[in-house]
This record gives C-alpha cells, structure tokens and sequence, in this order.
C-alpha cells in the first residue's frame, strides 16, 4: 500500500515533494520492519537528501531522517567519512530542537544500539538509562517506546555482564508485550527469545578457572 501509494504521489508531485518524502520515510521503515535492509538503506538515504534539500539540513523531519540512519546502518557502514557524523546526531538534535524533544530522544536512543556494535558498551548503557527514564516518566512503563527502550537497556545490561538486572528488565518487557501486543506480534517473540536466552546464560554454570 505505502508502496503505491509513493508512486502516485512521485508522479503526481515528484520524488522531492515533501508528501512524496513523507511516504517514502514510511516506506523505509516497513522494508526495515521485513529484514529488507538494503533497500531500506537506500530509500532512507534518499529521503535524508531529498529533506535536506528541500526543507533543509536543520529542519526536524531532516533530522528524524537521519537519525533513522543509526539503526539501519551497521558499524561497517558507518565507517564512511560522511555517515561517521550520526554519532554526534543527539547533541546536534539537542542544540537545535532541545534536550526533551522526541526527536533528540529517538536519535539517543537509536545511537545506544550502534554503540553497543561498536562495542562501547559502558557509554550505551549510561545513555540507555536516561532515555528509559526519560521514557518512563513521560510515557509511563507500557508504552511501547518505553519497553522498546527497556529492551535496550537490557541489552547493554547484559553486554556489561549483569545478567541478573537484564532477566528483571525483560521480564517485565516480556509481560508488557503480551499484555499490550498480543502472544503473536513479532517484537514480543523477540523479546520472548532474548528473556529466554538470557535465562539459559544465567542457568549455565560458569566455565573452571
């Protein structure tokens, strides 16, 4: 649908109109949704230039764009010289549209995931920490964002070694999913999976000295 949908309006209005960016934004996200990352990739690097000429490099639908970037690209990726930039991305959000906006948040939160890649996992789990409890206070603890959240921080949790923290987190994600999304809905299996592994890590006695 959002497919055809980009069509009509690239040839009603052209690839750059800012309705025909809006879609292909959309459309990026559902391609990422279904593992079609490369063409995911693609259309959201057009639709980061596409904004940055027309609505221009500072304006916040630029900057969702390019913040939509640190999740899709893989730390090979973004070892180009022109992508090496996101990882300031937060603070370029914070300075222009304020630490609280929901677009700073998001960059923040979708830069912790590269930099657990990255392995930089101390630094992932202190800004995963305040997004969760920026999250949590403003959206309370079931909102989706928020448990997508606490799914992160669960992660740099257990990168860091604290297995027992991170079962506690995903517990409680686990029944937040279920409860909200339904048994069936693909983020509560993966979040069903990762709980379960890290249950198996926890039960798995340590290896002799």
């Amino acid at each position: 649908m959002l497919r055809s949908v980009r069509a009509v309006q690239e040839g009603l209005f052209g690839e750059e109109d800012p309705d025909t960016l809006d879609s292909s934004h959309g459309l990026q996200l559902t391609l990422h949704n279904l593992g079609r990352h490369q063409e995911a990739v693609a259309l959201l690097r057009l639709t980061v230039a596409g904004r940055r000429r027309v609505l221009g490099a500072t304006h916040p639908l630029t900057l969702r764009s390019r913040a939509g970037l640190l999740v899709h690209l893989s730390p090979a990726e973004l070892a180009s010289e022109a992508d090496h930039t996101l990882l300031s991305l937060p603070q370029e959000c914070e300075r222009i549209l304020g630490p609280e906006h929901t677009i700073t948040l998001g960059a923040r939160h979708n830069r912790v995931r590269l930099m657990r890649e990255l392995g930089r996992f101390t630094e992932a789990d202190a800004e995963a920490l305040l997004v969760l409890d920026e999250y949590r206070s403003r959206y309370g603890p079931d909102y989706p964002i928020t448990l997508s959240a606490q799914h992160l921080y669960a992660q740099t949790r257990a990168s860091l070694g604290d297995v027992t923290s991170a079962i506690e987190l995903m517990t409680a994600v686990v029944e937040g999913r279920e409860r909200d999304l339904g048994l069936d809905h693909h983020f509560t299996a993966v979040s069903r999976e990762f709980l379960h592994d890290l249950r198996a890590k926890a039960a798995t006695p340590p290896p002799p000295a």
